[in-house]
């Protein structure tokens, strides 16, 4: 079964703002966030900020692409702009639970550069962000690395397929296109990572979620997830290495440079389900708290199926809001779902409130654990949400 959800008239704008929210990583493509190291090497904010994101000379996303493996699990250049994103839960042999979102970044500056010979000539810029949360901790750890593409300091590759910022790398060592084996590295002072990935699922093409009634078409991204990948390897932290084992959900999206703003605001949630399912939904609302917000929601069953459903079988509601010390704005960031034809009731609460990403575009980007019920039997699960920004809170909260 599949039902496509969101209405045709409101696809183009859908498809920007959840875009921006699901390929930004959290976090905006261009500036430093909020809990940034003092110094990062690498180009300033305020060049990022001058440049023109546009998209004349690069390659447009085609609605009747298909996505294709392996090819797609490399780079793609001819694009202005690429995120590699995961996000998981892992595990120590002490009971130890830390979650954690690792995001790489390429923005391209010119889409036909002319030849330089110095090896400071660079045409892409890198950002990578790494959060992670200690079970029994209220505060978010979190390090960072932005450089360019240059004297081999960042880059990314489809031969072999790699992405790499300094001392941070995703690759595809092994695997079967269809169930990918990849290796992350995070290295540095901060939280530290080293973990072998299997896919346990088929890469799943955005589009087949249903989620924008199965047709991007014009401008924009394409990008596909694997949305359950099991993880093993090394955590280091406060000096101390200790082994892991995990969940881990990977995003992979290429395409042009969505901006900001507007009056439209954005929730998406992606969480990994007991009994080997995963749910994605994205909510699109007036950030001013006005009209009714326009929910879609899509079910990964344990064979890889999808099962979507339009706003009307849904109801997501917040029942907390958080208001940031640091901007002065407001988000919601606990939630209740419920889908009455799966028999689907989740409440949705998030491990610490403070984890807003404050970039250009205002996200709150978070670790959440749900728990609820499935077809009358108890569920639980973990994953993430990203919301933009409320201009005005609802009264009362």
């Amino acid at each position: 079964m599949k039902r496509h959800g969101v209405d045709a008239v409101m696809k183009p704008l859908l498809i920007l703002v959840s875009l921006l929210v699901l390929l930004a990583g959290l976090v905006s493509l261009w500036t430093l966030g909020s809990r940034a190291p003092d110094a990062i090497p690498g180009p300033s904010v305020d060049a990022l900020l001058d440049l023109d994101f546009g998209a004349e000379g690069f390659t447009e996303v085609a609605a009747d692409r298909p996505v294709r493996f392996p090819a797609d699990h490399g780079a793609h250049p001819e694009y202005r702009g690429e995120l590699w994103n995961l996000f998981g839960q892992l595990n120590d042999a002490q009971g130890g639970r830390y979650d954690f979102q690792f995001s790489l970044t390429r923005v391209a500056l010119a889409a036909n550069p002319s030849s330089r010979a110095s090896e400071w000539a660079a045409n892409a810029i890198y950002r990578g962000r790494l959060t992670l949360i200690r079970s029994g901790e209220t505060g978010v750890r979190s390090a960072e690395r932005l450089t360019r593409a240059a004297l081999g300091l960042a880059g990314s590759g489809s031969q072999p397929i790699s992405v790499w910022i300094e001392d941070w790398s995703l690759s595809n060592p092994d695997g079967v296109p269809e169930r990918p084996r990849m290796r992350l590295v995070a290295g540095g002072d901060g939280p530290a990572l080293a973990l072998d990935l299997d896919a346990g699922k088929p890469p799943i093409p955005f589009s087949d979620l249903g989620l924008l009634g199965g047709d991007v078409g014009g401008p924009g991204f394409q990008a596909y997830l694997l949305p359950r990948m099991a993880a093993a390897g090394t955590l280091t932290l406060d000096g101390e290495t200790r082994s892991v084992e995990g969940q881990v959900w990977l995003d992979h999206a290429w395409g042009t440079l969505p901006t900001g703003g507007g009056q439209i605001g954005l929730n998406r949630f992606a969480i990994q389900l007991d009994r080997d399912r995963e749910l994605v939904c994205l909510q699109l609302r007036r950030e001013d708290g006005t009209g009714t917000p326009i929910p879609a929601c899509a079910l990964i069953l344990a064979d890889g199926r999808v099962e979507s459903f339009r706003r009307r079988e849904i109801r997501l509601e917040p029942f907390e809001r958080w208001l940031s010390p640091r901007t002065g704005v407001r988000y919601p960031v606990a939630w209740r779902l419920s889908i009455p034809f799966l028999e689907l009731e989740l409440e949705i609460v998030p491990l610490a409130r403070d984890q807003e990403a404050d970039d250009a575009v205002r996200l709150w980007s978070g670790a959440v654990h749900a728990k609820g019920r499935l077809g009358g039997e108890a569920i639980a699960g973990n994953g993430r949400i990203e919301t933009t920004a409320e201009l005005a809170a609802p009264s009362g909260i």
